[in-house]
């Protein structure tokens, strides 16, 4: 059993065990129906929209200071590729 088929009914399960072809394809188009519905309620529930919205506000801060820390360590890994690289000035001390 595949990990998508544990979230399945054992009804859905059985009573899938005996479909034919057309039987299967018709309930393939019409769960792939409801999925599209679904997707189109959740993005026009307003609830969630306004949930997504405080989200991103409280997290705002908290992404600034990790986007301002990466670019930190970008400098010092890039300071530390020139000197280990010889790119700063040779009589600085700082290749020695």
């Amino acid at each position: 059993m595949s990990a998508d088929q544990s979230k399945l009914s054992q009804s859905f399960i059985d009573n899938g065990k005996d479909l034919n072809e057309d039987e299967a394809t018709a309930l393939l188009v019409e769960s792939e129906q409801k999925i599209r519905v679904i997707k189109e309620q959740r993005a026009a529930d307003p609830k969630l929209t306004a949930a997504k919205q405080i989200v991103k506000e409280l997290g705002a801060g908290y992404n600034s200071a990790l986007a301002y820390e990466k670019a930190k360590i970008s400098f010092l890994l890039d300071k530390i590729n020139e000197i280990q690289d010889g790119s700063v000035n040779p009589h600085s001390g700082a290749n020695d």
